[in-house]
């Protein structure tokens, strides 16, 4: 009878537990949805009592999606979790990411959001210190300035005109053009921070530097999930070693290019001109802090011009009229191709529109990334948020609601000329590169990048969509970025008397 008895008490103990276990999460859960210092707005039950929902949407790839669905549903503020709002106020862009005149501070940075650091020492985008974070980035705007692109003007132009040149070589055959716009953007940044370009244009291929980093998008956002519950020691313990070594590789690889690159004299106008002066001295930034930054560095100044420009390809061969005046007004603007150039395209103004009007409707970086009020709360766009919340504006989310554009999911260049039709419109919601002291550092160099490629290829090509890529916006998945499939396009080159 022993036995028994013994088994019946550890059946009661485990019962115990199970019991107390579920009533801590109802009580949990209760006091979540109706006593936490958020339960006053509005959002799904389940995603108020748990962070799970966003984050099963987040590793499926589609928590733009989703937010926006929630925003038609509950309006322009949600708690998308417990200690979680997404906002898309244009308001709420200052209020978040920039320093308002009321709290003249910064919002820190979600520090679980992404791991962008190495050991321990944190680049110019995840540097959470806002002092060192104004360092670091003194040291490199000087290469991101109007007048730095001037110079930089020679080196962009050569690989635009090497982009062509391929181009018109394989244009026999329709091409994904995703692949060759990622092959110039790479190619460029790499040259300008590296001293020297990743060769894919060169080579028609992806440089094992870059695959690794469309390789580690998934792996980062993972990450970033999962230290916000303490488990990623454990994940890295168990990570295979395959895995492993293609990060030491990248890693390696990295320093050796950079050191490389510090250690030329060069008066060549490229992104660590200004930083290899003062290199680790006391204003400057060190080596250890250009590890972790070039390469967010390198992928945040390419891969968004490439989706940028893979969008308005797409949007500009399914909408004809908007494509045949594009192409009027490019090949009347100028009489040579040797016309067109960084300055000269900025007076396309139907083309500005249309770079304008991809950037609201299929916006490069489509994540939230998320800022945390200070312990005391502060205002967000009219509304209190109280300390140590996490608040975002979700672009997706707020370029296609109704509450800010109207027929947002219409591809309407016209709406940034003035057009009465939208004149209700609020245009200072998309900010595709972020407002404040942390907004894209290579704001410039993309605006120059997507106003010179996109004029030369319609100055040089008719673009045909190929049926396969019919639908190619739809459904893609988000990992910070879209993971975006082959655009397949029929390149036929202009032919002039």
């Amino acid at each position: 009878m022993a036995p028994v008895a013994e088994n019946w008490t550890i059946l009661s103990v485990a019962s115990g537990i199970v019991c107390c276990t579920v009533l801590y999460i109802l009580i949990l859960s209760f006091y979540r949805i109706y006593f936490h210092p958020l339960s006053k707005y509005p959002g799904p039950a389940l995603w108020a009592a748990s962070r799970f929902p966003s984050a099963y949407y987040l590793t499926k790839g589609v928590i733009p999606y989703k937010t926006l669905e929630l925003h038609n549903r509950y309006g322009p503020v949600v708690r998308l979790s417990p200690n979680e709002l997404s906002f898309i106020l244009d308001a709420a862009w200052q209020d978040i990411y920039g320093k308002p005149a009321a709290r003249n501070t910064q919002l820190m940075k979600d520090q679980n959001q992404f791991l962008t650091h190495e050991n321990g020492v944190h680049g110019l985008l995840g540097e959470p210190d806002d002092s060192k974070h104004a360092r670091m980035r003194r040291n490199l705007s000087h290469g991101f300035s109007e007048k730095a692109l001037r110079d930089q003007e020679p080196i962009i132009k050569s690989y635009v005109d090497l982009l062509i040149q391929r181009l018109h070589e394989n244009s026999k055959e329709p091409v994904d053009v995703v692949k060759w716009f990622n092959f110039i953007t790479f190619d460029i940044i790499g040259d300008l921070t590296f001293g020297e370009s990743f060769e894919c244009l060169k080579t028609s291929q992806v440089h094992f530097w870059v695959q690794s980093i469309f390789l580690h998008l998934k792996n980062l956002v993972f990450m970033g999930l999962l230290s916000s519950y303490g488990l990623v020691p454990i994940v890295l313990f168990f990570l295979p070693q395959s895995i492993k070594a293609k990060e030491q590789r990248h890693k390696d690889f990295t320093k050796a290019v950079l050191k490389k690159r510090l250690e030329t004299s060069t008066s060549r106008p490229d992104f660590l001109s200004l930083a290899q002066k003062q290199l680790n001295q006391p204003q400057g930034i060190t080596f250890d802090e250009l590890v972790p930054t070039t390469g967010p560095l390198i992928f945040a100044g390419s891969e968004t011009t490439a989706t940028l420009l893979s969008g308005v390809t797409y949007y500009l061969t399914t909408h004809p009229s908007i494509y045949a005046k594009l192409t009027e007004e490019i090949r009347t603007a100028f009489k040579t191709e040797d016309e067109i150039n960084i300055v000269s395209v900025n007076n396309l103004t139907y083309m500005l529109a249309v770079l304008s009007e991809t950037l609201r409707i299929y916006p490069p970086a489509p994540a939230s990334f998320n800022r945390v009020t200070p312990p005391e709360g502060c205002m967000v766009a009219g509304h209190f948020v109280p300390g140590n919340a996490i608040v975002a504006v979700n672009q997706w989310s707020a370029n296609h609601s109704t509450l800010n554009f109207t027929r947002p999911w219409d591809f309407v260049p016209e709406r940034w000329l003035g057009d009465a039709e939208f004149k209700d419109d609020k245009g200072k919601v998309v900010q595709p590169f972020s407002v404040g002291p942390r907004n894209c550092i290579g704001r410039n160099l993309a605006f120059a990048e997507m106003r010179l490629i996109l004029a030369r290829l319609v100055w040089n090509f008719d673009l045909v969509l190929e049926e396969k890529s019919k639908g190619w916006v739809e459904n893609q998945d988000v990992m910070m970025v879209y993971l975006k499939p082959p655009l397949m396009v029929k390149l036929n080159p202009v032919v002039r008397g």
